[in-house]
């Protein structure tokens, strides 16, 4: 088990240090490819600047590199335990979706996972420090640690966001994460995963306004093969706001909406 103490005066430490010193830590992280610093002196290219609100693109509810809207969920090479699964998920998006899913986010709110986040219209931004890198989300204002130029601990518990480490390779950060439970899904569409789930993101800026994320994942127990896909994102000018999952709202817009949208007209 980890040292929950350390963690948290840690993660307090570099917390302050972001609201006090966001100046000094985007100094030593972070520089555009080619840019000069305040004395005129070169910027390192090995260490790119990521910052930014970047805004999500809809119409991607699938990680299947070759069907991103979904409409053909089953191709993926699933395991015969991926595919029991995936039969029993009934999830909003795609070509199975229905108004009546069992998706475990919008039944209970639970945490929807980290390459879920990605789908959902909201942004994301990312902050830089030379011990972690942190990517928070605007949707449910989750926020996951990226640990630089470590492995990962021998000794880790299974958690809605798994365990990430990172580096920085070819002006990208690459981002390596096991350690999941099983207890979301990967995409919109119902594409389950195990808890042997292993990704890599390489994130890196195209220019000032995009950003580039291929990830691959790589899952024996749910795929037969590991599969790649490639996302960009658009930098936005918006501000950040407040977007909560609330079960008590939930349940109003299903009883009140979608519920009122499935049901049978009464017979005249």
């Amino acid at each position: 088990m980890r040292n929950c103490r350390t963690n948290f005066f840690g993660n307090l430490v570099v917390s302050l240090g972001l609201l006090f010193c966001p100046a000094v830590l985007l100094a030593q992280t972070s520089a555009t490819p080619g840019a000069t610093n305040s004395r005129g002196a070169r910027a390192s290219a090995a260490v790119p600047d990521l910052s930014g609100n970047w805004a999500v693109v809809g119409g991607s509810p699938s990680w299947d590199p070759s069907d991103p809207r979904g409409d053909k969920p089953n191709q993926l090479p699933l395991t015969p335990w991926g595919r029991e699964r995936f039969q029993a998920n009934k999830p909003p998006f795609g070509a199975n979706q229905t108004f009546k899913p069992n998706d475990p986010h919008q039944l209970y709110c639970d945490p929807p996972g980290p390459l879920r986040m990605y789908s959902y219209p909201w942004q994301f931004t990312i902050v830089q420090t030379p011990a972690q890198v942190y990517i928070l989300f605007e949707y449910l204002h989750i926020w996951r640690m990226v640990t630089m130029n470590q492995p990962h601990p021998k000794d880790m518990d299974s958690t809605w966001l798994g365990d990430s480490v990172g580096r920085y390779e070819g002006g990208a950060l690459v981002i390596d994460t096991i350690g999941f439970n099983d207890k979301t899904w990967l995409d919109m569409v119902g594409h389950p995963h195990s808890d042997a789930l292993h990704t890599v993101e390489r994130i890196r800026r195209l220019s000032h306004d995009s950003l580039e994320m291929q990830l691959t994942i790589e899952d024996p127990k749910t795929y037969t093969k590991p599969f790649t896909a490639t996302r960009v994102w658009k930098l936005s000018s918006f501000p950040m706001g407040e977007t909560m999952c609330s079960v008590s709202e939930v349940q109003s817009f299903q009883k009140n909406i979608m519920d009122r949208t499935v049901s049978p007209s009464p017979a005249k």
